[in-house]
């Protein structure tokens, strides 16, 4: 049976911005009785398994099970922001599948990563709007939903190999992907990011595309955009500053750009969000 077939029972949900002295002690593992997905998206710091140590930063997911060891800490002047999903995995007999062999690995590095983050910032958003309220089932099972599809894309980003040619620059732009959605407002150009690479501008803008699904600037795009939405909704800064606060060249251009791609002005979304 297929990891993609089980059932998924959903316990606990979060988004959290780890406290300056927060760190994982190794002991926390000890009392794991579920499976924890951990998808990084801001920050960075250091976890150390039984398989070894790796950085976490924004598009790290980790898979944790009972069994495992977990420890981590952070940088204290670029402290971790965590999506955790607290879940029990069943197969078609009710079965709970907490250290099966078909189960994936435990570290991953999300190829798509604007695609994921916003399913898990969603899955996040509407387990808010449940909590406190009736039992609904139609929002639940929207709830499990956006949960496969980030158990599906986990699944079959590992059987997706990069051509051979480009494998070994991989990290390196992965890299350089998560440090985009990290500091959209300070995004060298694309002949810059090459040059760093040490390939031509078109050679990077094709490996770019074929590992990450999108062209520089259409990342670069997305980027942006996503990072406005979320001060949109968050905060109470001037569309101008926004602009400002995403790199855009002036606030005309961004009021452009976005409702393009976003159908609204920007302070037609914003409205229409507070008003949800």
């Amino acid at each position: 049976m297929n990891p993609l077939t089980w059932r998924y029972e959903l316990d606990r949900i979060f988004s959290v911005r780890c406290e300056p002295a927060w760190s994982l002690a190794p002991g926390w593992s000890d009392r794991l009785r579920d499976c924890d997905l951990w998808t990084v998206w801001a920050g960075r710091g250091r976890m150390r398994l039984r398989s070894g140590e790796i950085e976490l930063r924004p598009g790290v997911c980790v898979w944790m099970r009972p069994g495992g060891r977990y420890a981590a800490d952070q940088d204290p002047n670029d402290r971790l922001g965590v999506i955790a999903i607290h879940f029990t995995p069943r197969d078609d007999r009710g079965r709970a599948c907490l250290t099966d062999r078909r189960l994936p690995g435990e570290v991953h590095l999300v190829r798509d990563w604007p695609f994921f983050r916003s399913v898990a910032f969603e899955l996040v958003r509407r387990n808010r709007l449940m909590a406190g309220r009736p039992p609904d089932a139609a929002r639940t099972a929207h709830l499990h939903n956006l949960f496969r599809v980030l158990i599906g894309t986990l699944l079959i980003q590992e059987t997706v190999a990069a051509p051979p040619a480009w494998a070994r620059h991989r990290q390196f732009i992965e890299e350089q992907a998560a440090r985009l959605y990290e500091q959209p407002a300070t995004i060298a150009p694309v002949r810059e990011m090459a040059r760093s690479a040490g390939l031509a501008p078109d050679y990077y803008t094709r490996v770019f595309r074929s590992l990450m699904g999108s062209t520089p600037r259409e990342w670069i795009q997305r980027a942006r955009l996503e990072r406005a939405c979320t001060l949109l909704r968050e905060t109470t800064s001037t569309v101008t500053e926004i602009a400002d606060q995403t790199g855009y060249a002036d606030v005309f251009q961004f009021s452009r750009i976005f409702k393009n791609r976003m159908g609204q002005s920007p302070r037609a979304w914003r409205n229409a969000r507070q008003n949800q």
